[in-house]
C-alpha cells in the first residue's frame, strides 16, 4: 500500500505561491537556491522551471521514456545555470516503530552537447546527485545542507546507483517516530550549467516491516518437531582463518590525488589544497592509488600521459579492477586546482 498523497503526479496541480514558471503536484512542495553558488556549484545557481507534463503534450518518442504510470510526470528544469531543488510532503498516519521505505524515481536528463542529434551526458561523476531523506514535520528545508533531515547517502555515477538517461530508484529506509508523522525530502542538484531537465514519477511510501509487537506484526509460523538422527553428523574440521593483510578496518570511499614522477612542486601544492577542502589522498605511485580491498576505489589522474606507462581506465581495469579512473589535463597549478576544486 502506497502511503504518499498523490504519488504518481495524476491527482492534480497547482501554480504553487502563484508562480505562473513554479507548477507542482497537489500534496508537493517544492524549494530551490536561487543567485546562490552551493557547494560544489562551477557558478551561481538560479529557480528552475517546474511543469506537470501532459503525457498527450509529449513527442511520442518520449512517452515511454518519461512516463512511467499514468498520464503525468514532473518536469523540473534549468538550462545553461546550476540547479539544487527539493520536493517534500508531509505523511501522516504511519505506525510508530514500524519500517517504511521511501522510494523516489529520478530521471536526470543532464546533457552536456549534442553530436548529431544524440545527447552526450557529462563524463564527470558528480554533474548531478539525488539523494532522500525524512524530517519530522515541522522540519524547515535546510537550504543546501544537511540540516534536522536524516538524508540517505548522495546517489550519484561514483557510487554505481545513479545514471544519466535514465530512471533511477533513490531510496531509503526508516522508522516511523512515536507521533506516526513525518516529511520525506527528495533533493536533486546539478552542478553544472548544461542542459539539466529532471524527470520524475511514481513514488512510494510503503510498510516493510512492521512494529515489533504492533499493528500488523503477525505470528512466526510453526513448524514440526524433527526428530533427531540415529547419530550425531560428523562435522568437518574447522581450519584457522587466514590472517589477511591491508583489509580495510570498515569499507569507506577513497578518493586518490595521483601525480606524475614529474609533477613541479607547484602542482603538488596545488593538488594539496584541493585535497584540503575535502580530505582526500595525494600521492605519486599508481600501485599505491589502486591497491586496497575497498569497494569504491577512485582516482583522479593527473596528466595521466606523462606517467612511464601512460595511465587510463584500462590500465587499472587489468592491474586493478573497480577502481574507477578519471583523467585530468593541466598546464599548470592554477589551472589544476581549479579543475580539482570543480570535481566536487
Amino acid at each position: 500500500m502506497n502511503l504518499l498523497v498523490n504519488p504518481n503526479f495524476d491527482e492534480g496541480h497547482h501554480h504553487q505561491d502563484n508562480v505562473p514558471e513554479i507548477v507542482v503536484p497537489d500534496g508537493w512542495r517544492l524549494y530551490w537556491t536561487d543567485k546562490e553558488v552551493f557547494p560544489g556549484a562551477s557558478s551561481m545557481s538560479f529557480r528552475p522551471e517546474s511543469v506537470v507534463w501532459y503525457i498527450k503534450d509529449a513527442p511520442q518518442h518520449e512517452r515511454d521514456l518519461f512516463f512511467l504510470s499514468g498520464d503525468y510526470c514532473w518536469k523540473i528544469f534549468k538550462a545553461n545555470a546550476p540547479v539544487y531543488f527539493a520536493i517534500t510532503q508531509h505523511v501522516t498516519g504511519l505506525t510508530p516503530g514500524a519500517k517504511y521505505r521511501f522510494t523516489a524515481k529520478v530521471f536526470p536528463d543532464i546533457v552536456e552537447r549534442y553530436d548529431g542529434g544524440r545527447k552526450v551526458y557529462p563524463g564527470d561523476i558528480w554533474a548531478a546527485e539525488s539523494r532522500v531523506g525524512w524530517s519530522f514535520p515541522d522540519t524547515p528545508w535546510p537550504h543546501a545542507q544537511d540540516g534536522d533531515v536524516r538524508w540517505a547517502p548522495w546517489f550519484n555515477k561514483y557510487s554505481h546507483n545513479f545514471e544519466f538517461g535514465q530512471y533511477n530508484d533513490i531510496q531509503l529506509e526508516f522508522v516511523a517516530p512515536d507521533s506516526g508523522e513525518v516529511r520525506v525530502w527528495l533533493e536533486c542538484k546539478a552542478k553544472w550549467g548544461f542542459e539539466n531537465n529532471w524527470f520524475m514519477d511514481s513514488f512510494s511510501l510503503e510498510l516493510i516491516e512492521p512494529a515489533p509487537g504492533g499493528q500488523g506484526q503477525t505470528a512466526p509460523p510453526v513448524t514440526p518437531p524433527v526428530e533427531p538422527p540415529d547419530e550425531p553428523p560428523v562435522e568437518p574440521p574447522v581450519e584457522p582463518a587466514k590472517p589477511t593483510r591491508g583489509a580495510p578496518r570498515q569499507q569507506y570511499a577513497r578518493t586518490y590525488f595521483l601525480l606524475p614522477p614529474s609533477a613541479s612542486v607547484d602542482m603538488a601544492m596545488a593538488a594539496m589544497r584541493a585535497a584540503y577542502h575535502t580530505r582526500v589522498t595525494v600521492g605519486f605511485s599508481p600501485d599505491d592509488a589502486g591497491i586496497g580491498d575497498l569497494d569504491r576505489r577512485l582516482v583522479v589522474g593527473i596528466n595521466p600521459t606523462s606517467f612511464p606507462e601512460p595511465l587510463t581506465q584500462a590500465w587499472y581495469d587489468q592491474y586493478y579492477p573497480g577502481v574507477k579512473f578519471i583523467a585530468v589535463e593541466a598546464k599548470d597549478a592554477l589551472e589544476l586546482e581549479g579543475k580539482l576544486n570543480s570535481l566536487f
